[in-house]
């Protein structure tokens, strides 16, 4: 121990000699360790923590499927849960969930998104109240009193953390509700999202004959000793009955078991482990960077380790005391690169997109911490040890004749210098091509046309309370009235309104049922997309009426019904014929009626930009008035002003409706696609820090061998060597090693292109354009970080370097 401590102290007296290396070795590690724990930190908490559950991995999602439809997690019928609960045997209980919200009154007016849930979900998810108590069984069924259970974060922020609200009524739209109880803050999270109160899913347990719809959400809990595999054989067992029994809305209906770890973590886990692939590549091209600058400083100290080997220290005293060096260097640039992290984490959390889970959870924590301490534990041994083993086996005769300021290397040290400005080329290269596959991917899905107008368009939720708003003649008077007063609004140009928007993640599907042909046979209905609209919405989106006639006012309650339809429904199901004054009956939607197609508009893309345009169904909400609706306003002037007059207007109007979910359509435009700028964002920084550590390797040892060659230089330079023909052969010099990192390079990234295929639109993952603009660059930068030491070499006096040897 105390050899070691000796050594450890000389380690660092050597290190502090050097301050220029030690600060360039551990801003170069900090960059690599850095990155590497920050990004551990996201695939840690996201990827490797438990769910904050008792027993997390016996939580399982139950849904419907469907092959024919190639829908695998599709929402759940009711009365197919009431089924599946008196049944399935693999489980202690399985409890439902149906969206909900709710509208607090008083002098602060405040919508909140929450569940309505069976009276079990608390005790199959195990998570007893942190106040008070959860709903019981005669609180849940039809007819039962107003009772809530609130979150930890609205108990917090409403009601100040007041222990005194359980058992008390608050003021919600239409009179009150009891609260119950308070969850605890560690519950969450579930796959749909968080939310902030929970209500008594009102299911009545004899209702079983009717079937229709599927809106539900299931969540189970395994009994102790039954695997996913078995619940799901039982389920699919289940489901073939139900099949059986309800044919006409079963038929080719079945049910998927999923983990709820799988459910919640999702697409994220293939992207964060692409993101903690690149970040690896990046820790490397700073391991070959410092291990050149090891090297570097090796050859300048061969006299002393000559001189020690020469007084009796031992080969792995000499080692030793090279990776004692290694490694202190790597530790503090550990250290530095934590800080580096505890940042880079909060810029990753307040960027990260809504499909990436618990992000409010992401923190450097213990694993982290350790996680840092043993890579950086291995990156010292893995860049020191070829500087070890160097010092060890030189030639102590010529090590005590070799001056400290002019050495040679020997040229297996040389070329394994080259060889990592090879490897670090080849993996910049990897990293720049995947960063430029999704920023050219992005390029062409921004260049999507959304077939509507997003200029000038702000948009905002209303949603009334249902239990002051229950008639629909109260909700058709209070959205005239607001369209009527928005409209007076300076610089408001047109308003609409839709039940839900396009290019956001909402939206329901229906059978259809045409009839100017025969019925398909059972469980292959025709199916499309619902939308409720008012006529103003397609001229304030700018959605173009392609034939037929759009929506008007007289299209109301007690009229005909008629819809619109768009193009790819048109096209589908009506091919070179004229769909307009077709009839048609549509599930949802007054299921008895004939419908009548009135006008075809535009394609609108649903959720997203690359999403597949499918056939959808427009109503009139004239006569199918609903209480939620979001309003578009194309306004010419400024949008943040705008917001504000909007709210005066509905508090006007009722001061218990708020407004919610204000944004431009700019905004939902980015938002939409957040899941690829994310990946790409961080693939390219990832790229850009790759690219500048390789280029100052490439750098690095061009000066060294120039330094070393100064002899050389001069004598050739005296035999009548030009300064073009000097920097020709430095420049070639690293030219060479960067088109050999090149090569090696694109073939390494062809094959790692492929993990990105999920994330590319418009784009293969061998897209020359890409790989050969990413190459070219690479070589250009490269030709730059090669020039400063050839231009240096051209300067040399041949009389001065002579002179000096």
């Amino acid at each position: 121990m105390s050899t070691f401590l000796n050594d450890l102290r000389y380690a660092a007296r050597s290190l502090r000699r050097s301050p220029g290396f030690v600060v360039a070795a551990v801003i170069t590690l900090a960059l690599g360790i850095g990155a590497n724990s920050a990004i551990f930190s996201v695939v840690n908490t996201v990827l490797l923590q438990p769910l904050p559950y008792p027993d997390p991995d016996r939580l399982m999602m139950i849904w419907e499927s469907n092959s024919y439809r190639h829908r695998e997690t599709n929402v759940v019928n009711p009365q197919n849960y009431l089924d599946w609960n008196d049944r399935a045997k693999s489980f202690t209980g399985l409890a439902a969930l149906s969206w909900s919200s709710l509208t607090f009154t008083g002098e602060a007016a405040e919508i909140v998104q929450g569940r309505a849930v069976t009276a079990n979900f608390f005790d199959v998810v195990g998570t007893p109240m942190a106040l008070g108590r959860s709903f019981t069984a005669a609180e849940a069924l039809p007819g039962g009193p107003p009772v809530i259970v609130l979150s930890d974060g609205l108990w917090r922020r409403r009601f100040g953390a007041d222990p005194g609200i359980v058992g008390r009524p608050v003021p919600v739209a239409g009179g009150s509700a009891t609260v119950l109880g308070v969850a605890p803050p560690a519950l969450g999270p579930m796959p749909w999202g968080e939310e902030e109160y929970w209500e008594p899913f009102r299911l009545d347990p004899a209702d079983r004959a009717s079937r229709g719809g599927r809106y539900l959400l299931v969540v189970g809990r395994l009994k102790p000793g039954v695997s996913r595999e078995q619940a799901q054989s039982e389920m699919t067992g289940i489901s073939a009955a139900l099949e059986r029994e309800f044919p006409d809305f079963n038929t080719n209906w079945s049910s998927n078991v999923v983990s709820l770890k799988e459910q919640v973590v999702g697409s994220s886990r293939q992207v964060l482990y692409l993101l903690l692939g690149a970040v690896g590549m990046v820790l490397l091209i700073a391991c070959a960077n410092v291990g050149n600058l090891m090297l570097g400083r090796a050859s300048g100290r061969r006299r002393e380790m000559a001189i020690r080997t020469a007084l009796g220290a031992s080969r792995g005293r000499v080692v030793r005391q090279s990776l004692l060096e290694s490694v202190l260097l790597a530790l503090i640039g550990g250290a530095v690169g934590l800080l580096l992290a505890s940042w880079a984490v909060d810029l990753l959390v307040s960027s990260g997109p809504p499909s990436i889970p618990r992000l409010s959870e992401i923190g450097v924590d213990p694993r982290v911490f350790a996680l840092t301490a043993v890579t950086s534990l291995i990156v010292g041994i893995l860049f020191g040890l070829p500087t070890a083993l160097g010092n060890a086996d030189s030639d102590l005769a010529a090590g005590l004749r070799s001056e400290n300021t002019r050495t040679t290397s020997g040229r297996s040290a040389t070329q394994f210098r080259a060889g990592l400005v090879v490897v670090q080329m080849s993996l910049a290269l990897v990293l720049l091509a995947g960063a430029g596959l999704l920023v050219r991917s992005l390029q062409r899905l921004s260049a999507v046309d959304p077939g509507f107008d997003p200029r000038d368009l702000l948009t905002v939720a209303v949603d009334l309370p249902e239990a002051t708003y229950g008639d629909t003649v109260r909700q058709i008077v209070f959205f005239e009235q607001l369209s009527e007063r928005v409209r007076q609004i300076p610089g408001v140009q047109d308003v609409g309104a839709v039940n839900f928007l396009p290019l956001t993640p909402q939206g329901s599907r229906t059978s259809i049922h045409l009839l100017d042909r025969p019925e398909p046979p059972q469980g292959q209905a025709n199916t499309a997309d619902i939308r409720y609209a008012d006529p103003s919405y397609f001229t304030t989106m700018r959605i173009p009426l392609q034939r037929g006639r759009s929506l008007n006012a007289a299209d109301r309650i007690g009229r005909p019904p008629v819809v619109l339809i768009n193009e790819t429904m048109a096209r589908q199901f009506w091919p070179g014929q004229n769909p307009i004054g077709q009839r048609l009956k549509i599930d949802m939607w007054k299921p008895d009626d004939q419908v009548e197609v009135v006008g075809v508009v535009g394609d609108l893309h649903p959720t997203a930009l690359d999403d597949v345009i499918l056939p959808m169904v427009y109503y009139p909400l004239s006569q199918e008035p609903s209480r939620s609706r979001t309003l578009v306003i194309r306004h010419a002037g400024d949008v943040t002003g705008l917001a504000t007059q909007l709210r005066a207007t509905v508090h006007q109007i009722d001061p218990d409706v708020p407004l919610t979910d204000v944004a431009t359509m700019f905004t939902r435009l980015s938002q939409s696609m957040s899941d690829r700028r994310y990946p790409m964002l961080l693939l390219a920084g990832f790229a850009i820090l790759a690219v500048i550590l390789a280029a100052v390797g490439t750098y690095g040892v061009l000066s060294y061998a120039v330094g070393q060659r100064t002899r050389e230089i001069g004598v050739r330079m005296a035999l009548g060597a030009r300064a073009q023909d000097v920097l020709g052969m430095v420049l070639g010099g690293g030219m060479r090693l960067a088109l050999i990192g090149v090569v090696i390079g694109a073939v390494g990234a062809v094959f790692a292109a492929r993990a990105l295929g999920h994330l590319l639109y418009g784009t293969t993952p061998t897209d020359p354009v890409t790989f050969a603009a990413v190459a070219a660059l690479l070589i250009v930068i490269a030709a730059a970080a090669s020039y400063l030491p050839a231009r240096r070499a051209t300067r040399v006096d041949p009389m001065e370097a002579l002179r000096s040897e």
